[in-house]
């Protein structure tokens, strides 16, 4: 059974929206690759039911993923406790 993926996506006017999606990388190397894709951008595609949300990143504050995968890019903070 594959473990659903959660993205909830803070806007800069404060609301903010969870998305649930499988597993979009079919192993490591194309996870590196979609992770820089999605670093480099300046909009978020994402496909639901049946619409496609583009989301420009300059109305983004913040975004977390999970589960974290288990490949990251290099430069990225590991085992850090989120405070306050």
């Amino acid at each position: 059974m594959d473990i659903s993926r959660y993205l909830t996506i803070h806007y800069t006017d404060g609301t903010s929206e969870t998305f649930v999606f499988p597993k979009q990388a079919s192993d490591r190397f194309d996870l590196m690759k979609k992770l820089h894709t999605a670093m480099t951008t300046d909009r978020i595609l994402i496909e639901t039911d049946a619409s496609l949300h583009v989301i420009p990143l300059c109305a983004v504050k913040r975004m977390e993923f999970s589960p974290v995968p288990d490949e990251l890019p290099d430069g990225i903070i590991r085992g850090a406790t989120l405070s306050g």
